[in-house]
This record gives structure tokens, C-alpha cells and sequence, in this order.
């Protein structure tokens, strides 16, 4: 598993074989929405990576290695990632006040 902000990444065998192909315009894909700053979680779009969607869970299949990074470069470390199949979900933290579990937000 990989955790960049409130982004995990988890190496999986396959995609589901329903999932849609996401068609990306721009040079990289956000894969989480900074709530407040614009400083978004990304990955550039390259040969050899593409997207997937099903359920709203996303997939990333990259065939080369691959970086996820933020918009604003100093706000976290590029994070490469091998060759593979990720499943890309947002990072849960628990609320004991509320004791609920809700997504990390920046």
C-alpha cells in the first residue's frame, strides 16, 4: 500500500472486467480534490498508464513506473510507483467524538 496525503493506493491482481476506461484530457489525472488549497493529488499521463472506473472506485494500470505528486510541489514528495494495477481510494481516519470513520480532507 502506498499513502500519499489522503490518497492510498493499494497494489491489486486485476481490474474488474465492467470497469470503464477513463478518457483523460490534460496532462495529468487528479486522483483527490484538495478541498480547500487547489493543491490537488495527480498523476501525469504518459504512455503505458491508463484509468479505469467502476462503482466509483478508480484504477490505475501502468505498464511503465509512474509518480504521484501534488500540484504544488512542496507540499508532499513525489511517490513512484512500480509497474502494476492500483486500486485508488482516499485515506479514512476515525472520528472518536462522532466514533465514525470519514475520509481525510487537506
Amino acid at each position: 500500500m502506498v499513502l500519499h496525503g489522503e490518497v492510498s493506493l493499494r497494489k491489486v491482481n486485476s481490474i474488474p472486467k465492467s470497469a470503464k476506461k477513463v478518457t483523460i484530457k490534460g496532462q495529468y489525472h487528479i486522483i483527490a480534490e484538495s478541498e480547500v488549497s487547489g493543491n490537488h493529488h495527480v498523476i501525469d499521463i504518459k504512455d503505458g498508464v491508463e484509468f479505469y472506473e467502476q462503482d466509483g472506485v478508480l484504477y490505475l494500470k501502468n505498464d511503465v513506473e509512474t509518480d504521484v505528486r501534488c500540484v504544488v510541489k512542496e507540499r508532499h514528495d513525489n511517490i513512484t510507483l512500480s509497474p502494476g494495477i492500483w486500486e485508488i481510494d482516499k485515506q479514512q481516519e476515525y472520528d472518536y467524538y462522532t466514533e465514525n470513520h470519514k475520509n481525510v480532507a487537506d
